[in-house]
């Protein structure tokens, strides 16, 4: 009885022992500021345990957030590049872009868990080569996942990963599609499946031929179709894996020509989205106005939420539980806001735009 006494003080020592050597995950929020004054821009990352910040310069596009760091496009050297919260800043251990390539595009899972990018080159004849790859994000586990035939005028991209599925959600794209609106917008989706060893490529619900703004959720996805003369942009919702539809009406509001950052809740209850318009057509500036609104999916139907915003505003994350939504606005006052949907009481809560946060174990 004694041994079996003191073999169980012994393994509750180690124990207690173990996890006092055990560090705590870091988590670090991440926010990135633009001068363009000089055409430079500044990566915070702020350590939520401490809060210690490190800041280091990245001039770029697509900053996006990984497990082991942000990464981005380098405007001057076309060299995709990874920043740390430790300071540093190098090229992309993995992902390479060469000179005589001529696209790249990126997407990185909710958990950061995973990325995926498309390379596109153009041939001689202006047609498109398309290959992709897909990794972990410290890259140990490195595919290439589909290698598409040459199209004329037309590249894949990655757009999304489905949530808890072995699936990728890719655009096929026109390299000469307008971008009329400050909103990202997409036509041609379709999904692949890469769960087994072959590669399965299907095309998702609803006719893939409007230029719309997305949002996915695990088995969902939403696209904001714009009502013919001019009265806003009803809710489309598609099951990913049926097909069938609901339209949510639109919001009252009518004179917004421009919607986009649809952002989907984890529990996909509710998403969010932007409706923008320019205050004055005659405005040289282009000043803008956004309005924040809510499509709840459960009553199905669409409110507005905020106030009228002086500004282009890109909805970010869910916070507070999602109580709460931090989002952006691209002039003014600039920064990361946070609207609180119980009352759309808005508050400045950094000067710097909110990227996300990083979870170091």
């Amino acid at each position: 009885m004694r041994i079996l006494l003191c073999a169980l003080m012994l393994l509750c020592a180690a124990s207690i022992s173990l996890a006092q050597i055990t560090p705590p995950a870091q988590r670090w929020e991440v926010y990135l500021r633009h001068d363009d004054a000089v055409d430079t821009a500044m990566l915070s990352f702020i350590n939520l345990l401490d809060g210690e910040m490190t800041s280091v310069e990245a001039s770029g596009d697509n900053f996006s957030l990984t497990k082991s760091g942000v990464i981005f496009l380098d405007n001057e050297t076309s060299t995709v590049m990874l920043a740390q919260s430790d300071g540093s800043v190098r090229a992309h251990p993995f992902i390479r872009f060469m000179p005589d390539e001529a696209h790249i595009d990126w997407v990185v899972s909710r958990d950061g868990d995973r990325i995926a990018w498309t390379i596109a080159r153009q041939l001689d004849d202006n047609s498109f080569a398309s290959t992709t790859w897909l990794a972990d994000s410290d890259g140990d586990e490195i595919r290439e996942l589909l290698v598409d035939r040459p199209r004329a005028g037309i590249r894949l991209l990655p757009v999304a990963f489905r949530e808890g599925r072995d699936q990728l959600i890719m655009e096929a794209r026109a390299n000469d599609a307008p971008e009329a609106s400050p909103y990202r917008q997409r036509t041609g989706l379709f999904l692949l499946d890469f769960r087994s060893g072959d590669l399965v490529s299907r095309q998702l619900p609803g006719e893939q031929t409007c230029y719309c703004a997305y949002g996915f959720g695990t088995d969902v996805m939403l696209r904001l179709r714009p009502e013919s003369g001019g009265g806003g942009f009803a809710a489309e919702v598609f099951s990913l894996d049926g097909g069938e539809a609901l339209v949510i009406p639109p919001p009252l509001e009518t004179d917004f020509t421009y919607a986009g950052n649809l952002l989907l809740s984890p529990d996909q209850s509710i998403a969010i989205y932007a409706l923008s318009r320019v205050n004055d057509e005659s405005d040289e500036d282009g000043a803008m106005r956004t309005l924040l609104a809510r499509i709840d999916l459960q009553a199905a139907q669409q409110d507005i939420i905020s106030r009228p915003i002086p500004a282009l505003a890109r909805p970010i994350a869910f916070s507070e539980d999602r109580s709460a939504l931090i989002f952006t606005i691209a002039a003014g006052e600039g920064g990361a806001w946070k609207l609180r949907l119980s009352d759309g009481r808005i508050v400045k809560v950094a000067d710097a735009a909110y990227l996300g946060q990083i979870i170091e174990a």
